[in-house]
């Protein structure tokens, strides 16, 4: 008997080895999944949290976008506006007697100091016959512009045709004050 008492002793010591062992390994297995789930819940929350960030970093580009479109449409409808302007003010300087345009025109000639060839623009061909220096300037072939002329020589070329003027004189002169007085 002292033989069973034995196997029965090593059977118990065995079975309460295996009880612990299997206690042990149920522990750190819920030790596991419990950190594996704390684990999981912090990615969901950090991804939810990158979701809300990069959703508001949207909305603030759309609507950036937005702004820039709405100004952009905006500033362009004024540039139309003041071309149309521009272009009106040609027409009106076109269409001005020829009293009212000589000045504009003894000033463009006073401008040039050396002598050369005058292409008036067929509206104001006579009135720069009678008014240009013979002495200084031959009159050209005409050119077709709504007003003013083209002086050339071997050195120099200078525009004073209506378009010129208005485009590169009167408008960077007056654009500001113009847009100001319109858009305000």
């Amino acid at each position: 008997m002292a033989l069973q008492d034995i196997l029965d002793a090593i059977i118990a010591q065995a079975d309460q080895q295996i009880t612990s062992a299997r206690s042990g390994h149920q522990k750190r297995i819920s030790e596991m999944r419990e950190a594996a789930e704390r684990s999981q819940a912090k990615k969901k929350q950090d991804l939810a949290m990158q979701k809300e960030k990069k959703k508001a970093q949207m909305q603030l580009k759309a609507q950036a976008h937005a702004e820039t479109s709405k100004r952009n449409t905006v500033l362009q409808k004024k540039r139309e506006l003041l071309d149309q302007l521009y272009s009106k003010t040609l027409e009106q300087l076109a269409a001005l007697p020829d009293d009212k345009v000589e000045p504009v025109l003894r000033t463009c000639l006073k401008s040039i100091t050396t002598k050369g060839t005058l292409h008036p623009s067929e509206a104001h061909a006579a009135l720069l016959k009678k008014i240009a220096p013979s002495e200084q300037f031959t009159m050209g072939k005409p050119v077709s512009t709504k007003g003013g002329f083209i002086f050339s020589s071997p050195k120099a070329e200078q525009d004073c045709t209506l378009e010129h003027l208005v485009k590169e004189w009167l408008r960077p002169q007056t654009e500001l004050d113009v847009s100001q007085k319109l858009f305000s």
